[in-house]
């Protein structure tokens, strides 16, 4: 849960899609929250004092860390998601488009024209008529940018294009591009985050033994 901005002991409410919409969800029980979620307390005054204490007892560790753990990154509503990787009507290969979702770890977005055409469900929908987005990094692959997907990811950070268009809009709007046909990009892609991975256990094997 992120952007977190009113938080009670029933319902906690978040900012999403470019702070557009907000999020109302049940309060878990750990948030880790930034000490700016909320506005400081301005009407009233406080004062701090030191506890003498003459002995402190035993405190049983309730939380238990038990690593990072993997989430699904299509269970993140693309308003939340800060990596996505999105889908136009260049895509041809879609299983291919699975795969390398996964592989990257990113959450799957989608063209109007890829969710008119049957290949995307209509919340993968990004732009002004589908889903504002805010992602951190935002991989168009086959989409030249219509004005309306243009608005819906105006305030991503980094956008990434993968075309065969080297004068659409969407290259034109891209920190990097990619000229070229998406399958076989994304073929190698595929390859180049295998290779990461298998290099990057091996290195944690060798820590570990060492």
């Amino acid at each position: 849960m992120v952007q977190a901005w009113q938080v009670d002991t029933q319902t906690t409410i978040s900012r999403g899609a470019g702070g557009s919409v907000d999020i109302t969800r049940k309060t878990p029980r750990v948030l880790l929250l930034a000490e700016e979620c909320a506005d400081q307390i301005d009407e009233t005054r406080h004062e701090a004092l030191a506890i003498a204490l003459d002995s402190v007892g035993q405190i049983t560790r309730q939380i238990h860390d038990g690593g990072r753990v993997e989430v699904d990154p299509n269970a993140i509503p693309l308003a939340e998601a800060e990596f996505i990787l999105s889908a136009g009507n260049g895509i041809h290969n879609w299983d291919q488009f699975h795969l390398v979702a996964k592989a990257l770890g990113a959450t799957e977005g989608a063209s109007r024209v890829a969710v008119d055409d049957g290949f995307m469900p209509r919340f993968r929908q990004v732009g002004a008529t589908g889903t504002w987005v805010t992602a951190r990094v935002y991989i168009a692959v086959g989409i030249s940018g219509a004005v309306q997907h243009m608005q819906g990811i105006g305030q991503c950070d980094k956008v990434i294009a993968i075309n065969t268009d080297a004068g659409c809009d969407m290259v034109k709007r891209a920190a990097l591009s990619t000229i070229g046909d998406s399958e076989a990009i994304l073929e190698h892609l595929l390859v180049l985050v295998h290779n990461y991975k298998e290099q990057q256990a091996i290195e944690e094997d060798n820590q570990d033994a060492a």
